[in-house]
């Protein structure tokens, strides 16, 4: 409930930064800046290199020195940077048809070096239950944001540029916020002292939930880029406005998710931890649904009154990608118990099927139903994705297919804890 409460903060912080954003760009602007983000995030996926999850892992299981940890993640900082910056420059020169500005670039490549060490933050402050710290991680950058675009493109109107600057400048003093809050023991190079053996262990574990992470953050984003080269910018920015509007729904299982992943790390009683999966997997599914309704049915009101009129067409984008919300909602939830046991693996199983189907839908819809129709490639690939993975769910864990999805008075035993 802690980070469910942070996460409405957080919804309502994305919320007025979602009205105010498009209000100051026009749709092409907005595609453009929301097609460079989807990029970013992509080679984040990759070169972050798993190590939220991997930290998760090893500071709450016994096995290495936590200096050793601290050291060693240190040490991949400074790979996955150059890394980072390496794969964002190749696909801006070498694969992009576009031509961008030299400030351009250098913000874009500026992103991910701060994301990584909050993803560090949390990492830590998960595998030490410091639930308190770990929101503050959320929270902070999504205020800092919503000053910052009113800031750089309400009053210098810096555009796209300004954006940028805007999730950089956000990061960078969350980060310092943190190291002032928290003081933390920063690791020290020292010469003749290179973890190796945590670096490998790290990184062998980190890099499965990468190539997880990867493959679903494609299936998020993959439609905007293939939209962007088929289509127009003005039609990616109507779509990603309404894809993100759609998704703030996620926000609940995200929160239940990654409570699972934590508890699915240090808990020996995977029976346990399994019967608490689905039950929350259950609860979620009832709460989704009935937002996703209401959101159904205000869409076009919502639209207009948060963006304006130029942003209508959003609103069945909206609609068009509801139901493959609800779909992937199966799979945050189970995922989190595949993630907390060291199992990421196992939802490529499931992943990487609707990855392919998902991309070849688009080039198959795109060209004729623009944004409606990676909406229901969107659709299509979720839903193929839930399914394959409830079926591993359900033989690893070893619980009846039906049982997963029969609710229990038992489910809703949670609420007799809450106190208004």
């Amino acid at each position: 409930m802690r980070i469910f409460s942070t996460n409405v903060l957080v919804i309502v912080l994305v919320v007025i930064g979602g009205i105010i954003l498009p209000r100051l760009l026009n749709p092409v602007s907005l595609g453009r800046l929301n097609a460079l983000l989807a990029l970013v995030t992509i080679v984040y996926s990759f070169t972050f290199l798993g190590m939220r999850s991997s930290l998760v892992m090893h500071l709450g299981r016994a096995g290495f020195e936590k200096k050793d940890i601290y050291r060693g993640t240190a040490w991949i900082f400074l790979f996955s940077v150059l890394l980072s910056i390496l794969s964002l420059l190749f696909f801006l020169f070498f694969i992009s048809t576009d031509q961008y500005s030299v400030w351009i670039i250098v913000l874009v490549c500026l992103i991910n070096p701060f994301e990584f060490l909050i993803g560090y933050m949390q990492g830590i402050n998960l595998a030490r239950s410091n639930i308190g710290r770990y929101n503050r991680l959320k929270w902070i950058p999504g205020l800092v944001y919503l000053m910052a675009i009113g800031l750089f493109l309400g009053v210098f109107q810096l555009q796209v540029k300004g954006a940028l600057i805007a999730a950089i400048l956000a990061n960078l003093i969350t980060v310092l916020i943190y190291l002032r809050i928290s003081k933390p023991d920063l690791p020290v190079f020292r010469r003749g002292e290179f973890p190796l053996k945590a670096i490998k262990s790290l990184v062998s574990y980190g890099s499965l939930f990468a190539l997880s992470f990867l493959i679903t953050r494609l299936n998020h984003k993959i439609d905007i880029l293939i939209l962007k080269r088929l289509s127009d910018l003005a039609e990616v920015g109507y779509y990603s406005l309404g894809v993100n509007v759609a998704e703030m729904i996620w926000q609940i299982p995200i929160a239940v998710g990654i409570i699972l992943m934590t508890q699915s790390a240090v808990n020996e009683n995977q029976r346990l931890v399994t019967r608490q999966v689905c039950s929350s997997l259950r609860v979620s599914m009832l709460v989704v649904v009935l937002a996703s309704l209401i959101l159904f049915a205000l869409a076009p009101v919502l639209v207009r009154l948060a963006f304006g009129e130029r942003y209508l067409p959003s609103a069945g984008i909206i609609r068009a990608i509801l139901p493959g919300i609800v779909f992937f909602v199966i799979l945050k939830i189970i995922n989190s118990q595949f993630i907390g046991t060291g199992k990421p693996q196992l939802t490529l199983l499931a992943l990487l099927p609707s990855l392919l189907v998902n991309i070849g839908l688009n080039f198959i819809l795109i060209p004729r139903y623009e944004g409606i129709g990676a909406a229901i490639a969107t659709n299509i690939s979720y839903f193929i994705a839930s399914l394959l993975l409830v079926l591993v769910y359900a033989r690893t864990f070893r619980v009846p297919f039906v049982e997963i999805f029969r609710y229990r008075s038992s489910d809703f035993y949670f609420l007799r804890k809450i106190r208004f």
